[in-house]
């Protein structure tokens, strides 16, 4: 499942406005989503993984709801270092569980500070891929929310632009300038402006590279699928993420 497709269904679930709404005006919270029928299969290894992308959380966690898999949630969390609490107020990880009108392939995803943040890079591509290797859609959505985020994510320091997987060109964004590329679709424009990078035409049908805001932290991306274009940005640490 996509970046859209995953968001289209979640806000289709009537307890996540609340959540993404909040994950929007504070700055210091995250939550990543999980939509897996086993979630106690795949939240430990994810969340240690989450470390790789400079996210630090404590080890308490909690569960909000209840959740028919909720022994062996506990269990194989507790097994992996992490450590159960009743009180939600003490826990630096909270676990609420919700079912999907509709059924979807499984999937998931990271918000921290409003922004979506495609984690599924490194070794959990490859745990992506196992998750969705029988195609077999799932109907349990897992939120993970986390108290007092510590790292931020610093600003990049150049975006360098990718073609058919090849790497063509890299732009410092201190630079005010435009550039254009021949794509398999025709003209594509890349604009760096303010510290910022962003495609400013694209010869794709839907444009969704065009509604991507500009990027310009480290490891954010703007992708056009049908170009086979991508553009990311560099800077002392980076984060894997798809913005459109």
């Amino acid at each position: 499942m996509d970046r859209r497709g995953f968001f289209k269904t979640m806000l289709i679930t009537p307890l996540l406005t609340p959540l993404l709404l909040a994950s929007k005006t504070t700055e210091s919270n995250a939550e990543l989503y999980l939509i897996s029928d086993d979630p106690q299969k795949f939240l430990p290894f994810i969340l240690n993984q989450l470390k790789n992308f400079g996210v630090t959380f404590g080890k308490k966690f909690t569960l909000l709801n209840f959740c028919p898999f909720e022994n062996e949630v506990k269990k194989t969390l507790s097994y992996n270092g992490f450590k159960y609490v009743q009180n939600p107020f003490q826990a630096d990880i909270t676990l609420s569980f919700s079912h999907l009108q509709n059924k979807a392939l499984s999937s998931f995803t990271f918000v921290k500070g409003g922004r979506i943040w495609d984690i599924r890079s490194r070794k959990l591509h490859s745990l992506w891929m196992e998750i969705n290797k029988n195609n077999s859609p799932s109907s349990l959505l897992t939120t993970a929310s986390f108290k007092n985020t510590q790292k931020a994510i610093p600003n990049g320091e150049f975006v360098s632009i990718y073609k058919d997987g090849r790497k063509i060109e890299q732009i410092s964004l201190k630079e005010n300038t435009s550039r254009w590329f021949n794509t398999r679709g025709g003209k594509l424009v890349v604009k760096v402006k303010d510290g910022k990078a962003w495609i400013s035409e694209s010869p794709c049908a839907q444009k969704i590279c065009l509604y991507s805001p500009p990027v310009f932290l480290a490891g954010e991306r703007i992708i056009c699928a049908p170009s086979h274009f991508l553009l990311e940005i560099q800077g002392p640490r980076s984060i894997d993420t798809i913005i459109g």
